[in-house]
C-alpha cells in the first residue's frame, strides 16, 4: 500500500504539501477579495461625498435661480418701461414736427435698448432653465450610482462573511490534512502487524486443522449415541457427497422436473445410501429451503402443489424401505395435520414419514384441518399427541384455539407439537399459541414426540 502511494504521488508527504499549497492559494484569494472590498467601500464613501457636494450645489443653484428669476423679472419690467419710453418719445417727436428730430433719435435708441434687454432676459431664462435641468439630471444620476454602489458594497459585505467562513473551514481542513501523513504511517504499521499475524496463523493452521478433525470424530461419536437412543440408524456419507446430492436434487426440484428428481433418489440408493440418509439430507433440507422461499417471496399455490407432488413421489419410493427397518411394537398413536387454512403439505409429509419410521402409529388428516376435526379424531383414536404444521403466521395462530377447545372438551392431557416456518423464525410463538413444544426437522420431531409421551427422559447437561 505504501509503495503504491509513493509511486503515485512521488513523495511521502504529498498530502501535506498539497494542503499547504491549497492554503496559500486560499490566502491569496482572500486578500484580493478583502482589498477589492475595501476599495469599493472607499469609492462608496467618495461617491457619498460627491453626492453631498452636488446636493449642496443644487441647493445653491436653487437660490441662484430664485435671484436670477427676480433679476429677469426686473429686466422684463425695464424692457417694458423702456419700450413705453420709446413710444412716448415717438409721440413727442411727431407732435413737435421738425423740432422733434431729437426725440426720434432718442426713441430709436430707447427701442434698441428695450430689444436688447428683452433678448437678454430670454437668453438668461433659457440658460438658467438648461443649467437647472442639467444639475437636476446630474444629481439624479449620482444618486442612482451611489445607490447601486451601496447595494454592491452590501452584497460584498455579505459575501465577506461567507468567504471568511469558507476560509476558516479550509484552514480546518488543511490543519486536519496535515496530520494525514502520520495517520497513513500508522496504517502502514498496522498493516505490517496484520501481515505478521497472518504469517503466524499460517504456521498454526496445521494444528487447527488437526483439532477440527478430532472434533469431527467426537461429533460423529456423539451423533451415534443420540441415534442409538432415538432408535434410528446413521450413515456418514462424505460431507461433499451429501452437498452434491442435495444440490443436484434441489436444482431439478426448482425446475419442477419430477423425472430427474426420482433419478437422483434412485441413483443415491444404487450407490449404497440408505433411505433414512436420503430423507434427512435431501428431502428434508429441500422442504426447509422451499419453506423459506415461500415465506420470503410468496411462491404461488401452483408451485406449492407441484412441489408437493414431487415430494410425495419421492416418499413413495423411500417409505417402503424405511418401514422395513421398523422393529417391535408401535410406540403410540399420533394425530398429524395442517392447521386450519394451511395448504402446505411438504413439511407435514416429511415429519409424518419420520414418525412412522421411528415406530409411531400416525394418523395423517391432511391439509386445512379444523380444530373440531382434530379433537374428534383424538378422542376417537385415544391419542395423546397432536402434531400441527403451519406455513404462515395466521394459520399458526389457529393452534391457540385448538388448545382452548381441547381444554374445554376435557382433553387437557393431550399434548400439541407444532412445526413450520413461523415457529422457526420466532420460537416464542410456541408459548404464545400455548403449544407444548416445536420441532424443526424429522429427527427433532421423533425425540420431542418421545419426550412429550414420556418415552424418553430429557437429558440434563451438567
Amino acid at each position: 500500500m505504501k509503495a503504491v502511494y509513493t509511486e503515485y504521488t512521488g513523495n511521502d508527504h504529498y498530502i501535506t504539501l498539497m494542503a499547504e499549497k491549497t492554503k496559500q492559494h486560499i490566502d491569496e484569494q482572500l486578500n484580493l477579495f478583502l482589498d477589492g472590498l475595501n476599495k469599493m467601500i472607499q469609492l462608496s464613501e467618495k461617491y457619498g461625498e460627491i453626492n453631498s457636494t452636488v446636493l449642496e450645489l443644487n441647493k445653491e443653484n436653487e437660490e441662484v435661480d430664485k435671484n436670477m428669476e427676480q433679476t429677469l423679472k426686473l429686466l422684463r419690467e425695464v424692457s417694458a418701461q423702456t419700450n413705453i419710453l420709446a413710444i412716448n418719445a415717438n409721440i413727442e417727436a411727431y407732435r413737435l414736427g421738425p423740432k422733434g428730430d431729437v426725440f426720434k433719435i432718442i426713441a430709436t435708441e430707447v427701442r434698441k435698448l428695450s430689444d436688447i434687454t428683452s433678448n437678454a432676459s430670454v437668453n438668461m431664462t433659457n440658460t438658467t432653465s438648461k443649467l437647472t435641468k442639467q444639475t437636476s439630471e446630474m444629481t439624479q444620476i449620482l444618486n442612482e450610482n451611489n445607490q447601486t454602489l451601496f447595494q454592491v458594497v452590501q452584497e460584498l459585505e455579505k459575501g465577506k462573511e461567507s468567504f471568511i467562513s469558507m476560509y476558516t473551514d479550509s484552514e480546518n481542513i488543511v490543519t486536519e490534512s496535515m496530520v494525514l501523513d502520520d495517520t497513513l504511517k500508522t496504517i502502514y504499521d498496522l498493516i505490517q502487524k496484520v501481515y505478521t499475524m497472518v504469517e503466524y496463523n499460517k504456521m498454526s493452521y496445521g494444528n487447527v486443522k488437526r483439532i477440527l478433525l478430532q472434533q469431527v470424530e467426537l461429533t460423529k461419536e456423539m451423533i451415534d449415541d443420540i441415534n442409538q437412543e432415538l432408535g434410528v440408524s446413521a450413515n456418514f456419507t462424505s460431507y461433499k457427497g451429501a452437498i452434491d446430492l442435495y444440490q443436484e436434487f434441489y436444482k431439478n426440484f426448482k425446475n419442477e422436473n419430477l423425472e430427474h428428481c426420482l433419478a437422483v433418489i434412485h441413483h443415491a440408493l444404487d450407490n449404497g445410501e440408505d433411505a433414512e440418509f436420503i430423507t434427512t439430507q435431501i428431502l428434508e433440507r429441500t422442504v426447509e429451503s422451499i419453506g423459506r422461499e415461500q415465506i420470503d417471496r410468496l411462491v404461488p399455490l401452483s408451485e406449492i402443489y407441484v412441489n408437493g407432488r414431487i415430494i410425495e413421489a419421492c416418499l413413495d419410493v423411500l417409505l417402503p424401505l424405511l418401514e422395513k427397518d421398523q422393529k417391535g411394537k408401535k410406540l403410540g398413536k399420533i394425530i398429524i395435520g395442517n392447521a386450519f387454512g394451511d395448504y402446505h403439505a411438504l413439511g407435514r409429509q416429511i415429519i409424518s414419514t419420520f414418525l412412522r419410521m421411528a415406530g409411531f402409529d400416525v394418523v395423517d388428516l391432511g391439509l386445512s384441518v379444523s380444530n373440531e376435526t382434530f379433537v374428534e379424531v383424538v378422542r376417537k383414536e385415544k391419542a395423546n399427541l397432536i402434531c400441527v404444521s403451519a406455513l404462515i403466521l395466521h394459520t399458526a395462530e389457529e393452534v391457540i384455539h385448538l388448545r382452548e377447545l381441547l381444554d374445554k372438551k376435557g382433553l387437557r392431557h393431550v399434548k400439541i407439537l407444532v412445526g413450520g416456518a413461523p415457529f422457526n423464525f420466532d420460537p416464542r410463538l410456541v408459548q404464545r399459541v400455548k403449544a407444548d413444544a416445536m420441532a424443526q426437522n424429522g429427527i427433532e420431531a421423533i425425540k420431542t414426540a418421545k419426550e412429550l409421551l414420556g418415552l424418553l427422559h430429557k437429558r440434563v447437561v451438567k
